[in-house]
């Protein structure tokens, strides 16, 4: 789907009542990676760093094939660096398996200052 400002993209959201509809979610994943909407977006997200179904999600996107070589597993990798650490760790081994990909922009940590210690 073409999104020509953030009004139009705000108005599918990809959660209602706490049910989130991955195909939207895909949609606003790839919009993390276009700069006219990367703020809006990352303050969208902002709301949702503890949920734990989100992060699964995030994650399903991530590490499946079948997204390979979107953007949309470029904005994953993204939320789920700024994610709540808490919930993060509850997902240590998808976290720990992303960051061995030897693609860079699909390791949500890949900063070389990042320190996991915290998992």
């Amino acid at each position: 789907m073409y999104f020509a400002d953030w009004d139009a993209l705000k108005a599918h959201c990809p959660v209602s009542g706490g049910t989130w509809d991955k195909e939207i979610l895909y949609e606003y994943l790839v919009y993390c990676c276009n700069i006219k909407f990367s703020e809006h977006l990352d303050c969208f997200f902002d709301h949702y760093r503890k949920d734990e179904a989100l992060a699964g999600l995030l994650f399903d996107v991530l590490l499946d094939d079948y997204y390979d070589g979107s953007d949309s597993q470029m904005g994953a990798a993204h939320q789920i660096a700024r994610m709540d650490r808490e919930v993060l760790r509850k997902y240590k081994a998808r976290l720990l398996e992303a960051q061995k990909n030897e693609v860079l922009w699909k390791r949500p940590f890949f900063r070389e200052d990042s320190d996991l210690e915290w998992l």
